[in-house]
């Protein structure tokens, strides 16, 4: 897959390792705060995560005018240093700003590019098994429809259980997940048209489309739990087993995004003569910090933003799925084999 190439290139610069490691670590005191809960951990979390949102978005600023990687190390020891100083003096206007706005912006950006990137995820993965798939000569038309049979088998399956368990909680929360299940019953419904059109059209059938639905049945279930989890079902002992699903999911996002970009250095380049790739990424970097950050602070957020704000992930998501799902639906060709000596 391209994101992992692109990986490789994140990796083999010190810089993204230092920022993915301290990405992690203050996952990490986050997930320790959830279990031991103390005011010496969480201004703990507050001044090193803090210090490298500050210093990210030092670098971002430095990017606009100057490559990052020309810089000497000592300079980032430096910026480093004065982010910390910077944590000290602002980390209460920052994560504990009078005004909603603040934390509104940061998060509706990172829901953006949050779905965007998700959809990628589960459109990449269910093309790359089929592509697998349809390399089998001599079985690819048995393998194709028994994958399009077992994941649409599966499918329904979950959707079963899932409105099976969501029937024991309150029934406001029944209510959305039905809802949710409905417009995406219409949403893969449309997609279905449009892939046996382009059966009838083109004789070509793409059998990954159920598998896709799957994986993206399992993401909106994700949007349900990390937005209204502390509505439904926050309790004592329950806390770090949500933040450490969090967790992985928010830290695979965040190496998947940076391995996409990384992995289209020449068309960012070409596209977006303005801005580098670093600069893509310090700012991508910047929203899933501040974000992360600010799970451990508290916030009287009214029960009726936090629907708003799973409804609006949910409604990225589902437009991201219909626009750029029909678009891949259409455009995919199945990556052939080539044979010895070609």
């Amino acid at each position: 897959m391209g994101f992992i190439a692109g990986l490789k290139g994140v990796f083999k610069k010190p810089l993204y390792i230092f920022i993915i490691s301290s990405f992690i670590l203050t996952w990490i005191l986050i997930i320790s705060f959830k279990f031991l809960p103390s005011e010496v951990l969480g201004l703990s979390i507050l001044i090193f995560g803090g210090s490298l949102l500050y210093f990210v978005i030092i670098l971002f600023l430095i990017s606009f005018f100057k490559q990052i990687e020309e810089m000497n190390k000592w300079f980032f020891v430096i910026i480093y240093v004065v982010s910390i100083i910077l944590t000290f003096i602002l980390n209460r206007s920052i994560f504990f700003p009078t005004s909603e706005l603040y934390f509104i912006i940061p998060l509706t950006i990172n829901q953006f590019f949050t779905a965007f990137f998700a959809f990628k995820i589960c459109m990449d993965s269910s093309t790359k098994i089929d592509d697998f798939l349809y390399k089998k000569e001599k079985s690819r038309i048995i393998t194709r429809i028994l994958e399009f049979c077992l994941f649409g088998f599966l499918n329904l399956w979950i959707i079963r259980i899932t409105v099976i368990f969501f029937s024991f909680t309150p029934t406001i929360l029944l209510l959305i997940v039905i809802r949710m299940l409905q417009i995406m019953f219409w949403v893969n419904v449309s997609l279905l048209g449009i892939v046996f059109i382009r059966l009838i059209i083109t004789k070509k059938f793409s059998a990954y489309i159920t598998l896709f639905f799957l994986l993206t049945l399992f993401y909106a279930l994700y949007i349900l739990f990390d937005y209204l989890y502390g509505i439904f079902f926050s309790t004592e002992s329950g806390d770090p087993i949500y933040a450490i699903t969090s967790f992985l999911i928010d830290a695979l996002l965040f190496l998947y995004i940076l391995g996409t970009v990384y992995s289209r250095v020449d068309y960012i380049q070409t596209k977006l003569k303005i801005l580098k790739v670093d600069t893509i990424a310090l700012f991508l970097i910047i929203m899933k910090i501040y974000v992360q950050v600010s799970k451990i602070v508290p916030k009287i957020v009214a029960e009726e933003m936090q629907i708003l704000q799973a409804g609006g992930l949910f409604a990225i998501f589902v437009f991201f799925t219909l626009l750029f799902g029909i678009y891949s639906i259409i455009a995919h060709k199945h990556k052939k084999k080539k044979k010895a000596g070609s």
